[in-house]
């Protein structure tokens, strides 16, 4: 909240981290991978998924996690 509000009075901040691209393509280009070769794995729509598209990854969504109640996944059953 704080960067979002430096920002509104006119400071320039960098965004980094999920669900931003550059986290994800920092990652790939460190360990030296394709990025079609690449699965992001998470439990986050607005983190995980999100990010992972917004960086051309594909990515693999983990119903059980904090999204779980939300879509009435039953884990164990």
């Amino acid at each position: 909240k704080i960067a979002k509000r430096y920002e509104e009075i006119g400071g320039k901040c960098t965004w980094f981290g999920k669900p931003h691209a550059p986290h994800f393509e920092a990652c790939i280009r460190k360990l030296g991978l394709d990025k079609n070769r690449v699965a992001h794995v998470g439990d986050s729509l607005h983190h995980d998924v999100a990010g992972a598209n917004a960086a051309g990854i594909d990515s693999v969504f983990v119903t059980g996690g904090i999204h779980c109640e939300e879509l009435k996944v039953s884990l164990g059953e």
